[in-house]
């Protein structure tokens, strides 16, 4: 009774400080990585590329006129989001073609008007629910895919298995809210 006392005690004490959320967040960190296909050249690649263009949907004609999120994998690029017309959409990909490192550029891009702070928050909703059904799928077990969802479309990322790549979208079209799945895979088999 005395240890169950300290037991609990003591993940009282750590949750309340912060280190529980701290030390699952960087184990989780480290077995993506570990899990992760790419070098770690590459992953530094993604991660520049990536960063270039967030800069580059900051400053204008962009900013404040479209909603651009990027993910790149072994410099493949993924454009998702939002931009008012063709033409500001046909400059992006011009200028995110321009950045180091960049071999592809797919374009995912709506054209329609930015979405609503409530519009994004129900696609968080979704990105949370897929992931949580994909994370304790045992199929998928050990298998790093990436979710970005929206305007209630889920994007699913990642260097799989076509087989993975069916569960996996198996999964997110039966999530309540979802809208279409879209597959942006690299498959290894």
């Amino acid at each position: 009774m005395k240890n169950l006392t300290l037991l609990i005690t003591l993940s009282l004490v750590l949750m309340l400080s912060g280190c529980v959320g701290l030390f699952i967040a960087g184990s989780a960190a480290t077995v993506n990585y570990v899990t992760d296909p790419r070098t770690t050249q590459q992953i530094w690649d993604d991660n520049y590329i990536e960063s270039e263009i967030t800069g580059v949907v900051k400053k204008p004609p962009y900013r404040g006129k479209t909603r651009i999120i990027a993910s790149s994998f072994r410099g493949s690029v993924i454009l998702m989001g939002q931009a008012p017309d063709e033409e500001l959409l046909q400059s992006l990909e011009n200028d995110v073609r321009q950045i180091k490192g960049v071999k592809d550029v797919y374009d995912q891009v709506r054209i329609k008007e930015p979405l609503t702070t409530l519009a994004i928050g129900e696609d968080s909703v979704i990105t949370t629910k897929v992931k949580t059904k994909l994370l304790t799928d045992h199929e998928l077990s050990g298998v790093k895919i990436k979710v970005i969802t929206e305007d209630k479309e889920v994007f699913l990322l990642g260097y799989v298995t076509h087989k993975h790549a069916d569960k996996a979208t198996e999964i997110a079209r039966n999530v309540s809210g979802v809208k279409k799945v879209i597959r942006a895979f690299q498959y290894g088999d």
